[in-house]
């Protein structure tokens, strides 16, 4: 059995997301701006964490939001795009 790791995210609700180590699957968007410009499935080794920069299909992008899904074992991964120079 894997270990499970649970982040809480106090931002005026609470929020539990969990991830079995070495097995985070995630269904993503990036977005500039408000637009979602792409949508797809990734998955990691190590789970995604609120402010870390990544790099999805070659666009680099900081993460805003990791939620679960309800009734699926993938988490919401939400990625804001920066700009070229950034």
């Amino acid at each position: 059995m894997s270990a499970w790791r649970v982040d809480v995210v106090l931002w005026g609700r609470v929020r539990i997301v969990a991830c079995p180590m070495g097995e985070c699957d995630y269904v993503y968007e990036l977005r500039q701006g408000e637009e979602v410009v792409a949508t797809g499935r990734v998955s990691g080794e190590r789970p995604f964490e609120v402010g870390e920069r990544v790099s999805i299909g070659g666009r680099e992008g900081i993460v805003r939001a990791v939620e679960p899904l309800l009734g699926v074992r993938e988490l919401r991964l939400v990625v804001q795009l920066v700009r070229d120079g950034l």
